[in-house]
């Protein structure tokens, strides 16, 4: 009778691990709605900050810019988390996995960001590398965490940006940085027809 208990047990286990990979690919191939809002928020910030390099213009507006970006982001991420809270009732384990993710690599890109723009710790225009180090570590994880090629690939897309534009830096970072972002929001997309 014990091996029957066993193989029962171990068949239950099975099954939720399949339930906590599906809840947790689920939740990568539907962009949350607060990397999403983020993202909207950041890329034509970064847009606007090359167009300002590039033109010589509005550069004194630059901390301001950061500064109302980062500002608008989080106002958005705090409403949009609310607004979930009241209608998803139950986060699944990889759901928190995924969110811890998330807010892990956000806030250390905005510590960077605040480092050099505000502080003066390093130079500019290596925000867009470390961010792009940060960011394809974060896309790793997530990758193997839920055995998706496609976003581990991403991760080494990340990586070799960064490599790049750490031994080459100049202001055209801005627009990599600002380009993957915006493919950022649509690699889940696309992950879940190419699984479908």
């Amino acid at each position: 009778m014990q091996p029957n208990l066993n193989k029962q047990q171990a068949e239950l286990e099975l099954s939720l691990i399949r339930k906590v990979m599906e809840d947790s690919r689920k939740a990568v191939y539907e962009t949350g709605k607060q990397g999403t809002f983020w993202t909207l928020v950041m890329a034509p910030a970064i847009l606007l900050n090359y167009f300002m390099i590039i033109f010589n213009t509005g550069i004194e507006y630059t901390g301001l810019l950061w500064l109302a970006a980062v500002l608008t982001g989080t106002a958005g991420s705090v409403v949009i988390a609310r607004k979930e809270k009241k209608t998803i009732r139950v986060k699944t384990f990889s759901g928190k996995i995924l969110t811890s993710i998330g807010i892990a690599a956000g806030g250390t890109n905005v510590i960077f960001a605040a480092a050099s723009g505000f502080f003066g710790v390093f130079k500019p225009v290596y925000i867009v590398p470390i961010d792009s180090v940060v960011l394809g570590m974060a896309f790793y994880l997530v990758g193997v965490i839920q055995q998706l090629k496609s976003l581990k690939l991403f991760a080494f897309v990340w990586w070799a940006g960064a490599v790049f534009f750490f031994f080459f830096p100049s202001m055209h970072c801005l627009l990599f940085l600002a380009i993957m972002l915006v493919f950022m929001v649509f690699l889940p997309k696309i992950e879940r027809i190419k699984s479908a």
